[in-house]
């Protein structure tokens, strides 16, 4: 069984999962899954809504356990920021120009589920930039949980995912608390959705509060690989 399924939003505020990476300003967000039931290529595209690049996040993604309770996945990718700097062009005359900062990360996920709709989630990351960058080394770790499908009406449904974040930037760190959250009526593929982060503790220069308010198109395609051709 091989699967393609994504997520296709346009935002009011494009924030990313490592706050020092936000856009801040409207954003297009291209969240794709192509693979097997073990292996999968999930790249993430985003741009700002004028078409400048945003970050490109390459993933690969391996499930090492999944059962019906426990899931254990991990993964890798190499991602690209990208941001304005002033440069020096060859008059010696400082100019604006797009800048395209190199990272490689890793991840492991471990879950348990204690039925279909709610489980418990972990998230662990390390990224080390490949270039000249600000932020050499950083590191990300998660703890939350995932409801999904909560009945708001016989239509309607939310789905919800809040959790606590450690975040190490350098020298710097920081704790904080976000949730994203999901309407979206059954058997149909548009759906809205939000994003709210708050410091708790923070060495880390961004935002104290931050939000966001998405329109998202959702798709999911199966396919099955036949031994012979059907004419």
């Amino acid at each position: 069984m091989t699967h393609f399924r994504g997520n296709i939003s346009v935002t009011n505020n494009g924030l990313s999962l490592i706050p020092a990476f936000s856009l801040n300003r409207p954003a297009a967000i291209f969240e794709l899954s192509l693979g097997g039931e073990r292996l999968s290529f999930d790249p993430e595209m985003r741009f700002a809504l004028d078409g400048e690049p945003w970050s490109f996040i390459l993933w690969w993604r391996y499930k090492l356990v999944k059962s019906k309770k426990f899931n254990l996945h991990v993964g890798a990718h190499p991602a690209y920021i990208f941001e304005h700097a002033m440069v020096e062009d060859e008059n010696g005359n400082m100019v604006e120009s797009m800048k395209v900062n190199r990272f490689f990360a890793g991840e492991i996920s471990p879950s348990y589920s204690f039925n279909e709709n709610n489980k418990i989630t972990f998230l662990y990351l390390q990224g080390r930039s490949l270039g000249k960058s600000p932020t050499d080394i950083n590191q990300f770790i998660a703890l939350g949980t995932s409801h999904t499908n909560l009945r708001l009406s016989e239509k309607f449904f939310l789905n919800a995912k809040p959790q606590l974040f450690y975040l190490k930037m350098n020298e710097k760190d920081g704790y904080f608390a976000s949730g994203s959250f999901l309407i979206g009526k059954k058997d149909f593929p548009i759906s809205i959705g939000s994003i709210i982060s708050k410091i708790i503790v923070s060495e880390i220069d961004v935002d104290n509060w931050i939000w966001n308010v998405s329109l998202v198109y959702s798709f999911n395609n199966e396919f099955v690989k036949r031994s012979n051709p059907i004419l």
